[in-house]
């Protein structure tokens, strides 16, 4: 069943959502940020002039006449659009090159059919303009007659016939510029002809007519000049045209930009209009009938004034075109060449600041106890109150505009005056010139002042936004209560004046007056007044209620009042039913008892006292704004509408069509929002939004003024792209802040304070108000937009994007977007403006810090699958009407620069092993960049980032750890020696393998490292301590990024080449040199002397020693295989560290004390008891068995055993790695065929560690002066892994005994001979030979420590073999 709603009921329901909380607590840095805006408009354009039967006849004809001119004046507006914003369209259409072209008759038809429409439209602008000035001077022509040259014009009939000259002006300099008009009619022309489609000789004519008309420049101005000419006296009309104009300009009398401008143009144009062959400026200047000076004045103080959009007009044009310039061009002082200082935007700041900090310090005082307190519409108040509110909006509609038109002068002026290449250095000398009227024609402080002012302007536009209901209600009651006083009580003297006198002409304007103003308290008016019989008021007075009401008058009221029918009690929309016509009605009868003309040899005026006429004027200056102020959002709309700053038509035209459009570096929205992000001025950064709304004026002038679809997509597409930029730049800047900061926290203060004594500072990132910015949640652009936009073939490379877009819905009307997508209704003036919830989620360079950070380590084959996106997927934000969830558009964002971040934190082409220290210091920069970056965002976990960026989300390892296993692989293991003495791995001094390729590391912001160039050279300088070597510290920080997972795939690795090795080419080696060496090797006696047993091994290992591969490939393969273990060991031995340490931090947590100290006489149970029930609270299994749920309580159980079960406490891997390498050694060769005694092998050359003996000799062998040792080509990485193969074969017993060099180091230490034998000096070679049986011993106790434990564990029975005892030769006979 349908429920019928009344309007009341609707009403009252749309008024219960004003209580609708609506929390917002961000920042107040944007413009008014509505959905929809809705303007309504009951301007009748006097259409409810006949109701006003009260009023005087010939004033309501006046207001049918103003009817039919406005009408045309809106007509003559619509053509200036169209004259403006025409594209050309023959630029676009093939032409017929020859006239053999067989598709020539095809072409001129597609040409006609085109451009035909088009061409209509000029030939009714030409009929226009005629019927136009036919209509002005016969409007002239009848004011101009004798006989109503007397009588009195109102000032409104004025100032319409001066926007009848301003129209002039206007649509002849449009047709003037616009060469692709004339164009477009001379293709048509063409193919028409060729067509014949115009046979008849009128069409001919009508043609011939219009090319003359667009051909010929001024012709509208020379025709309306002539016309002017011949009526006698117009020079009079025009002078009052002028001289009331240069009354409201000097009284400033107008309140939007745009009248101000037209009051001068006007001025312009009615001098230049009257100054010909029958009339001389000079003259009536001398006559006292203008004021020249005066104008003069005025065009030299504002020189320049917009004329149509982006045109512009030097009002001194005007004079020096006139007739009678060249002989009076003395008196003026405005067509000399010298700037106005009202172009000094820079030295006007400090006025407008002192207005503004002034005006809003007022205007907070009645906001808070209006809006804030919720007192404003509730509580009734005073007239005087009323008054207040009333001229407090009135003031800021006056400062608004007067910067809005501040600012466009400035704008024009630099438009008409483009910079070069002299007066700028940094313009280049092939710049377009509108590239050099605005991208270079402005500095830095000029930029600044600007942003500013636009940001006074709009700011000042929310505030006075949130406050329309109160000054509505103010307005309201102020002008009923001026109205009704001046009718009801002010008028009464006057009228009983002229009733007593019988001034019949006087009572009859007075009563039309209050008949049609006045309400009155019964509904009529009081019979018994004494004024209406002329007598005087009894002496107890006569009372006269005046009643208060909040509704203003109808338009045609101000001209004439309908007391119950024009004004409603509720202040409804009956309340406002014509108001333009009211107020012309009042105005004008007011207008005509105080005019110096009258129609009769007596004015009005001379009847009326001079304390009357004065309360007469002032009403009349007063009520001059009630118009503008009944219809507040209108005028605060239009007083800061500063469109014009991005539409460029002119400049356009002026290209011939080498230019579609202007890139983005030329429109002044984003210059002005490009400088604040390129200069990263502090004070400026909060006013970053204000200039992307010059868009949202851009776009609602399009769709609601101009009416073109084409500009509105012009502009939404500049805004995509704009937006793109705006938001890749400020996610850089604000993450290159933060980044800056973590970077300067973390930088040794000791470091610091060690650089300042020195005289290097490292300056702390200056503040920023990034945080303002970041509490956005909402930011206000155009209606229509598109996310993701559509792609540009400007757009530069960024990152793809994926904004989603939240329309509002939107009530009003406009046309279907293409291809039926809905552009979204434009609600009477504004269009569905969407509302883009901007979330902050900077999912920006939090990944491209994690991709640099990662990046500087990876090996190029790792990181071809490393994909570095620049800016994330955002949240939706909105221009041109939509909205942008700023938090989530910077929250999304700044994830992605992050975890870029720390991809190209491991560049590999850049990272050695021995950098490891650096990439961690790096992930704790971005680690502490991402909190501080989370007091402000929306962003996901620092883990869960730092695994994307390491692609170990569903890998099993990550970059970092296959980076590791490659630089172990191709660089640590084969190029890397070991110190047994530092415990350091270096580069070996002679490589025996191709050095890895690594491309050269790419150039990225210094952001992306460490924060900032300084910051980037003093970690240089911090870590390039560790950078030559790999030792302990960089082991701890490979355990700490690898973790547990990643030191088990690096180890199996390992384990795989160690196999690789020890099975394939160590072991062919092995065989191969097994077969060279003696068969039997028997320890010579002591007796021979250490040199007799050198030179006896010399030989019998000569063999060995003259292997060409021995020093190179064998002992690098076993180089390998050392380093392997020794890795393993070092690893085992850092991770056993961390361990101990993770332990110690949780012991409190696990309810694991320490052993406390006691006293005599005291009980260690006690004190014991006593120490846990302190730390119980923080023994957190029990905590959360008794606080939390299941799930909770089984991860606190598995994180407490996790914890408690380290390899530290009992467990060894690298026992795992002997054991597992002591399986690769099952191949024979190893341990030789069985001894022929059962026991062992004694003399025979047959296993592993006789082969070892013999390569140990041949490495102590000393090395001449030039040549490399082993331990500078191999390190003890050799030793380790020839000691490791003996221990785990179970051979180092019988090493120890057989070894070659140990017997000649107990021979020599017994004679101590020194001889050189074979080129080999004795003495050297026993002390070689020492330093390595102590290396050796080491390297057997470490590995002996772990496989002890293996055995031990392995079986708890000792398995003893008895031999027989061997028996002498002597003996064995005699047995």
């Amino acid at each position: 069943m349908t429920t019928h709603v009344t309007l009341e009921d609707a009403l009252s329901n749309v008024d219960l959502l004003e209580e609708l909380p609506l929390p917002d607590q961000q920042p107040c840095i944007e413009p008014p940020p509505s959905s929809i805006m809705y303007q309504a408009n009951f301007d009748t354009n006097f259409e409810d002039r006949n109701a006003f039967v009260t009023g005087i006849a010939r004033y309501i004809e006046q207001a049918t006449v103003h009817s039919s001119m406005n009408e045309m004046l809106e007509e003559g507006h619509e053509y200036a659009v169209m004259l403006y914003t025409w594209r050309s369209c023959s630029r676009a259409i093939p032409q017929v090159k020859c006239n053999e072209q067989p598709n020539r008759v095809e072409i001129y038809e597609k040409t006609v059919e085109v451009l035909e429409p088009e061409v209509t439209k000029l030939m009714k602008f030409m009929y226009f303009q005629r019927k136009a000035i036919e209509r002005f001077c016969s409007e002239v022509k009848r004011l101009c007659h004798a006989e109503r040259r007397k009588d009195f014009v109102s000032e409104a009939y004025l100032l319409t016939l001066g926007k009848f000259i301003n129209m002039f002006a206007v649509l002849d300099e449009l047709k003037n510029m616009k060469c692709s008009v004339k164009n477009d009619h001379s293709a048509y022309k063409r193919a028409a002809q060729f067509l014949r489609k115009m046979a008849d000789p009128q069409s001919i004519q009508e043609s011939q007519n219009l090319s003359m008309f667009l051909a010929n420049h001024n012709r509208i101005t020379q025709c309306l000049h002539q016309q002017l000419e011949v009526i006698p006296g117009y020079e009079e009309l025009l002078a009052d045209i002028v001289n009331i104009c240069v009354d409201y300009y000097e009284n400033k009398m107008y309140l939007t930009p745009s009248e101000k401008h037209m009051l001068l143009k006007v001025m312009g144009f009615g001098l230049y209009l009257m100054d010909g062959n029958v009339s001389n400026i000079y003259k009536l200047d001398a006559k006292k009938r203008i004021n020249l000076s005066k104008i003069d004045k005025f065009f030299k103080q504002l020189q320049v004034v917009p004329l149509f959009g982006d045109m512009q007009i030097e009002l001194a044009r005007y004079i020096k075109t006139s007739a009678h310039y060249e002989e009076n061009k003395s008196k003026w002082t405005c067509t000399q060449s010298s700037i106005s200082p009202q172009y000094n935007i820079c030295e006007q700041m400090v006025q407008i600041r002192d207005d503004h900090i002034r005006f809003i310090s007022e205007l907070a005082r009645y906001s808070n106890s209006e809006v804030v307190t919720g007192s404003g519409l509730d509580s009734q108040k005073s007239d005087e109150e009323y008054r207040e509110l009333f001229d407090l909006a009135l003031r800021g509609l006056q400062l608004l505009s007067k910067w809005s038109a501040h600012v466009m002068e400035v704008y024009s002026w630099k438009l008409v005056h483009p910079t070069d290449k002299f007066c700028n250095k940094d313009c280049p000398g092939t710049a377009e010139e509108y590239e050099r009227a605005t991208r270079y024609n402005y500095t830095s402080e000029e930029k600044f002042a600007f942003v500013e002012v636009i940001a006074m302007i709009k700011g000042l536009q929310v505030l006075m936004g949130r406050m329309e209901s109160v000054f509505n209600q103010a307005i309201r009651n102020t002008i009923y209560a001026a109205l009704q006083d001046f009718a009801q009580v002010t008028l009464r003297e006057p009228l009983r004046q002229a009733v007593r006198k019988k001034k019949n002409v006087l009572i009859s304007v007075l009563q039309a007056i209050r008949k049609t103003i006045c309400d009155w308290e019964g509904g009529r008016e009081p019979p018994n007044d004494p004024c209406l019989r002329g007598e005087k008021d009894p002496k107890g007075g006569f009372d006269i209620k005046v009643p208060r009401r909040a509704v203003g008058p109808s338009s045609t009221q101000a001209c004439q009042w309908s007391p119950r029918a024009l004004f409603h009690p509720t202040g409804g929309t009956q309340g406002r039913r014509g108001c333009r016509s009211l107020l012309y009605m009042v105005r004008t009868m007011l207008e005509s008892l105080i005019a110096d003309k009258s129609g009769s040899k007596k004015t009005l005026r001379s009847s009326l006292d001079g304390p009357i006429v004065l309360a007469i004027e002032d009403f009349h200056k007063q009520s001059f704004f009630f118009t503008h102020l009944l219809n507040i959002s209108e005028a605060l709309q239009q007083c800061c509408d500063l469109s014009q700053l991005w539409f460029r038509e002119f400049f356009l035209e002026l290209t011939m069509g080498r230019r579609i459009q202007f890139p983005i570096e030329m429109s002044m929205p984003w210059i002005l929002t490009d400088h604040i992000l390129e200069t990263k001025e502090p004070s400026m950064m909060e006013y970053v939004l204000y200039p992307l709304d010059l868009y949202n004026d851009s776009a609602y002038y399009a769709l609601t003024k101009f009416k073109k679809q084409f500009l509105y997509d012009e502009i939404e597409a500049e805004v995509n792209l704009c937006f793109d930029q705006f938001v890749y730049k400020l996610a850089d800047q604000i993450f290159a802040y933060y980044k800056a900061m973590a970077g300067s926290v973390l930088l040794d203060k000791r470091f610091r304070a060690e650089c300042k004594n020195y005289g290097v500072i490292i300056p702390y990132p200056p503040s920023n108000r990034y945080e303002t910015l970041l509490k956005q949640r909402h930011v206000q652009l155009t209606p229509g937009e598109q996310w993701p936009p559509k792609p540009l073939s400007s757009r530069p490379k960024l990152r793809p994007t994926s904004l989603h877009r939240d329309c509002c819905s939107a009530v009003g009307f406009f046309s279907q977007m293409e291809s039926g997508e809905q552009a979204g209704m434009l609600c009477t003036q504004r269009g569905a403006d969407r509302y883009l919830h901007v979330t902050w989620s900077p999912s920006w360079d939090r990944h491209a810090a994690w991709a640099i950070a990662v990046n500087q380590f990876l090996p190029l084959r790792t990181r071809e699958h490393c994909h570095m996106p620049l800016l994330g997927s955002w949240s939706p934000c909105q221009q041109l009407g939509g909205c942008v969830r700023g938090s989530r558009l910077c929250d999304r964002n700044g994830s992605d620069q992050v975890v870029h971040t720390c991809k190209v934190c491991v560049r590999p082409q850049q990272l050695r092993f021995s950098l490891g220290q650096e990439l961690e210091w790096l992930l704790e920069i971005n680690r502490l960049t991402h909190r501080l970056l989370c007091k402000h965002m929306t962003l996901d976990s620092f883990d869960a980032m730092f695994r994307e960026a390491n692609h170990n989300v569903s890998a099993p390892y990550g970059r970092i750890t296959l980076h590791v296993f490659w630089e172990l692989n191709f660089d640590f293991l084969p190029n890397y020696c070991y110190n047994g003495s530092t415990n350091r791995f270096v580069r070996t001094a002679i490589p025996f393998t191709q050095e890895p390729q690594r491309d050269k590391p790419a150039n990225v912001q210094p952001y992306y490292l460490y924060g900032s160039k300084p910051l980037n050279i003093a970690y240089s300088h911090i870590y390039s301590s560790y950078r030559n070597f790999v030792g302990p510290p960089h082991f701890k920080t490979i355990c700490r990024l690898l973790g547990y997972q990643g030191i088990a795939v690096v180890m199996e690795e390992l384990l795989k080449i160690v196999k690789s090795l020890l099975q394939g080419t160590i072991l062919q080696y092995v065989k191969t040199l097994i077969e060279v060496m003696p068969k039997i090797c028997r320890l010579p006696r002591h007796e021979y002397g250490s040199p007799g047993i050198l030179e006896f091994f010399h030989h019998q290992l000569k063999d060995i020693i003259e292997y060409a591969e021995l020093k190179t490939d064998v002992f690098q393969s076993l180089r390998e295989v050392g380093n392997a273990i020794l890795f393993c060991l070092l690893i085992e031995q850092a991770l056993s560290q961390e361990e101990v340490c993770d332990l110690l931090h949780a012991a409190p947590f696990q309810n694991i004390l320490p052993r406390v100290y006691i006293k005599e006489g005291e009980r260690l149970e006690v004190r014991m008891k006593r120490l846990e029930a302190k730390y119980a609270p923080l023994h957190l299994v029990p905590l959360i068995e008794r606080l939390g749920t299941p799930q909770q309580i089984a991860i606190a159980r598995e994180g407490d055993l996790l914890t408690k079960e380290r390899l530290c406490c009992g467990l060894s891997m690298f026992e795992v790695i002997l054991t597992r390498i002591r399986s690769y050694l099952q191949d024979p060769i190893w341990r030789g065929p069985p001894p022929t005694n059962g026991v062992m092998h004694v003399d025979e050359c047959v296993e592993f560690h006789r082969l070892w003996s013999a390569m140990q000799f041949v490495y102590c062998i000393p090395v001449g002066t030039n040549e490399f040792t082993a331990e500078q080509c191999f390190g003890d990485g050799l030793n380790w892994a020839g000691c490791s193969i003996i221990v785990l074969l179970g051979q180092q017993r019988r090493f120890d005994l057989f070894d070659f060099c140990y017997h000649l180091l107990k021979v020599q230490r017994q004679d101590g001979k020194d001889e050189i034998i074979k080129n080999v000096p004795l003495k050297k070679m026993a002390d070689r030979i020492r330093k390595y049986q102590i290396l050796n011993n080491e390297v057997f106790a470490i590995l002996n420590k772990y496989m002890k434990s293996v055995e031990t564990d392995s079986s708890t029975v000792e398995h003893v073999r008895c031999f027989q005892p061997p028996i002498h030769q002597s003996l064995a006979t005699t047995c």
